[in-house]
């Protein structure tokens, strides 16, 4: 078994429409933030084995069509691919009235109420071979 840990500077890039709330968590770091423009999200974190990474949209009224947090950018040791991104899934808590996907996989924009979660695991360059379909790899 692995017992090194291994540490890793992420960057979360966040554009909004409108002025959202947003809760972005990694671990025990939580970080709750009134979006009012582009703004980048930093985490230091280290540790050896799976990570959970959530934005989560909060407090919007179920009338306000013209709020949203979008995932712009994300980046692990300044290593940035749009894959990364693509790699959560959003889960919207939609108004009574309507009905939609459970989950959105490849989904970076947070129209509703919800939380986008990454999985990924530490070493960071591990994860990041395979989400880029790099090739082989030894685990």
């Amino acid at each position: 078994m692995d017992t090194k840990t291994y540490p890793v500077n992420i960057s979360i890039l966040l554009s909004t429409v409108g002025h959202p709330h947003c809760r972005i968590s990694l671990g025990e770091q939580v970080q709750d933030v009134h979006l009012r423009k582009l703004a980048w999200i930093n985490f230091q974190v280290e540790g050896c084995g799976p990570m959970q990474l959530n934005i989560e949209h909060y407090g919007k009224r179920d009338s306000d069509p013209t709020t949203a947090v979008v995932i712009e950018k994300i980046t692990f040791n300044e290593i940035t691919s749009p894959k990364f991104v693509w790699a959560g899934v959003y889960r919207p808590n939609y108004p009574q009235h309507m009905t939609g996907a459970i989950e959105l996989p490849a989904n970076n924009y947070l129209g509703w109420n919800g939380v986008w979660t990454l999985d990924f695991d530490l070493p960071i360059y591990t994860w990041i071979h395979k989400v880029e379909n790099l090739g082989w790899i030894y685990d």
